[in-house]
């Protein structure tokens, strides 16, 4: 059995085309997983940029809070002075007024308020 000039060349054509064919579609299957590692790895990039974005808004939120308890702090410490004797700054500064009696005259004078008046 005889093969003859045509079988043969258009076998080869055909062995052209296969060989030609699989490495098209190679180039093919490695463009896609490289373009599927390109995607991946950027959106990895992009979670890890969301978690600090995420974390910088806590925190700021956080000093935020921190910083008006402190600030509420400073204001009952304000309040407490205005409205209570210091006998440490007045010891301190050389204060010469004794706080018992001060503390004395104010209980006299609420207790005249407080009295009831005579009729007349």
């Amino acid at each position: 059995m005889a093969v003859d000039q045509s079988e043969t060349w258009f076998a080869n054509i055909k062995r052209t085309y296969d060989e030609f064919q699989q490495e098209s579609l190679e180039a093919i299957r490695e463009q896609r997983t490289l373009f599927t590692k390109l995607v991946t790895d950027a959106q990895q990039y992009d979670n890890q940029r969301q978690n600090i974005a995420n974390q910088a808004l806590q925190n700021a939120v956080e000093t935020a809070n921190l910083t008006g308890k402190q600030a509420v702090r400073h204001g009952d410490i304000a309040i407490d002075r205005q409205w209570n004797l210091d006998e440490v700054s007045h010891l301190s500064a050389g204060s010469v007024v004794n706080i018992e009696a001060i503390a004395a005259a104010v209980a006299v004078a609420v207790a005249k308020v407080l009295q009831p008046q005579p009729s007349a």
